[in-house]
C-alpha cells in the first residue's frame, strides 16, 4: 500500500523545551515522519493530555497553556476592521518568537511538509464571556452554553469575519503547505439518558437515540441563528417549538418536567428508531439541516479565503467528534471546501476494545462523504496508554482502508518505543511512502 504523508503535531512549548532539531530527528528517524505542523493556536488544555507527566521533556513535568493564544506573527492591519482581535502569548519564554517560522525553517531544511493548526477555539472564550457575551452560543432557553472551552456562534458576523481573516492571514504570511483545524462548530448537547434508576434496563448505548435527543441541550438559538435560519428558508418557529418540547423530554426527571417523565422513559427504554423521532419532531430535522448549512457556509468562507491568500495551500479538517452530523458537519456538504480530512480517533490510547471497528467505520464514513479525490489522514495514538503491539495492529487495519496518510497523536506525550512502532508497523503492513 502507498501513502503520501506521515504527520506529527508539535506545540510551541515543545519547540522551546526540546528544540526543533531534536524533535525532528526523533520523528524522522523513528517514525518516518515527512510532515510536521505547529498547533499555532491552542485552547486551554493541560499537556500532556492523557498522562500526568511528560515522557521526554527535561525542562518541565507538565504545562498549562494559555487559552487560545497565537504563537506566530500576524499582520494586524488585516484585523483593523474586526471587532475581535487576536491575542498573543504573554509567557516570557514563548512571546516575541514566531514559532511557526521556527518549525517551517526546520521543515524546509529537511524537505518536510510544513503546516499549522488552528485548534478548537481560536478566540479566548474567557474573554468572550467577560467582554463579548453576544458571540457565544445559547441553548433553547436563551442561556449561554457553558461548555468546557466555550463555543462561539458560527453564524455571528463578528465571529465569521474573525475566523475567516485568521485563516487568510496565517496562510498569506507563512510558507505553509497546509492549514488544519478542528474548530468547535455547534454544541451538540451530548447524550441524554433515562433517570438513573432505570439504567439497568435502559441501555441507550445500543442506538444513536440518546445523542440525537441530546441536541435539544445544544445550540445555537441566538438571534443571529434565528435570522440566518429565516434567511435560509427554515421555519424557526417550528424549530423552537419542537426543540423546546424535546428539551423537556430529554431532561425529564421525577423532580423536573414531570409531565414528560414517562415520555422520556418510554422513548429511551424502547427500540424506537432515530427516523421515528425525526418524523415526530420535524423541527429537529430542520434544526440539523440548518446547522449543516451554516457550518458548510463557514467552511466555504474559510476555504475561499485560504485559496485567495495562496491557492496551493491545502485546507485540512481535523474530525474530532463521534457524531459530526450532530454538530453541523456533513462530509458530503463540506467536501468542495476541504482538501483533506484528518480523523482523530485514538482507539490505541484506550486499548482498542472494539478491535478498531469504530476507527474503521469512521474512516469509511469520511471516505463516503469526501470521495476519492480528497485525502484521508488517519490518526494513531502514540501516547503512554497505547502499546507498540496496538499501534502496529492499528496500522495493519488502516492499511486495508485506502487511507492517504498517518498522523501521530501526539509527540509531546509519546513514548519512544511507540514512535518506533510506527515505522515497524508500516514495514509489517507493507506501507510505502510516495512523494
Amino acid at each position: 500500500m502507498f501513502i503520501k504523508e506521515i504527520a506529527a503535531s508539535l506545540y510551541p512549548w515543545d519547540l522551546a523545551d526540546e528544540g526543533i532539531e531534536t524533535i525532528a530527528d526523533n520523528l524522522v528517524n523513528r517514525s518516518n515522519v515527512n510532515s510536521i505542523y505547529l498547533v499555532g493556536v491552542m485552547h486551554f488544555e493541560k499537556r500532556p493530555l492523557t498522562s500526568l507527566f511528560y515522557t521526554h521533556n527535561s525542562k518541565r513535568k507538565y504545562y498549562l497553556p494559555e487559552n487560545s493564544r497565537v504563537y506566530y506573527r500576524l499582520d494586524l492591519n488585516n484585523f483593523k476592521n474586526t471587532r475581535l482581535k487576536p491575542l498573543f502569548s504573554e509567557r516570557d519564554f514563548l512571546k516575541d518568537t514566531d514559532w511557526l517560522d521556527v518549525l517551517i525553517s526546520e521543515a524546509r531544511k529537511r524537505k518536510l511538509k510544513a503546516g499549522v493548526e488552528l485548534s478548537h477555539t481560536i478566540f479566548d472564550t474567557n474573554v468572550a464571556y467577560r467582554e463579548y457575551p453576544d458571540i457565544l452560543q445559547r441553548n433553547i432557553n436563551g442561556d449561554i452554553i457553558q461548555a468546557p472551552q466555550g463555543i462561539v456562534c458560527p453564524n455571528h458576523p463578528d465571529v465569521r469575519e474573525y475566523q475567516r481573516i485568521m485563516f487568510y492571514d496565517t496562510v498569506k504570511n507563512h510558507d505553509v503547505d497546509f492549514i488544519q483545524t478542528c474548530l468547535l462548530t455547534f454544541a451538540s448537547g451530548g447524550s441524554v439518558k433515562a433517570p438513573w434508576f432505570f439504567a439497568e434496563w435502559m441501555d441507550v448505548n445500543r442506538t444513536y437515540l440518546g445523542p440525537l435527543m441530546g441536541i435539544a441541550n445544544g445550540g445555537c438559538f441566538c438571534d443571529r441563528c434565528r435570522d440566518k435560519a429565516k434567511e435560509l428558508g427554515y421555519d424557526w418557529e417550528l424549530i423552537v417549538r419542537d426543540m423546546s418540547k424535546l428539551y423537556r423530554v430529554a431532561n425529564a426527571t421525577p423532580y423536573r418536567f414531570q409531565e414528560e417523565l414517562m415520555e422520556n422513559n418510554l422513548t429511551l427504554g424502547s427500540n424506537l428508531t432515530e427516523s421515528m423521532l425525526l418524523i415526530e419532531y420535524p423541527g429537529l430535522l430542520q434544526f440539523l439541516k440548518f446547522r449543516i448549512d451554516s457550518v458548510t457556509e463557514l467552511f466555504k468562507d474559510i476555504y475561499e479565503g485560504i485559496k485567495e491568500a495562496n491557492s496551493s495551500v491545502e485546507f485540512r479538517y481535523n474530525n474530532h467528534v463521534r457524531y459530526p452530523e450532530f454538530e453541523g458537519i456533513s462530509f458530503k456538504d463540506i467536501a468542495p471546501y476541504v482538501d483533506s480530512v484528518r480523523d482523530s480517533d485514538y482507539s490505541e490510547q484506550i486499548g482498542a476494545p472494539d478491535k478498531f471497528v469504530y476507527k474503521r467505520n469512521t474512516i469509511l464514513k469520511i471516505r463516503r462523504g469526501i470521495s476519492f479525490d480528497k485525502n484521508i489522514i488517519a490518526a494513531i495514538a502514540v501516547r503512554p496508554n497505547a502499546t507498540p503491539e496496538l499501534i502496529k495492529e492499528s496500522i495493519k487495519v488502516l492499511s486495508t482502508l485506502g487511507i492517504d496518510g498517518l498522523s501521530l497523536g501526539h509527540y509531546d506525550g509519546s513514548h519512544f518505543e511507540h514512535l518506533d512502532a510506527v515505522a515497524q508497523g508500516m514495514k509489517e503492513a507493507n506501507i510505502t511512502i510516495v512523494d
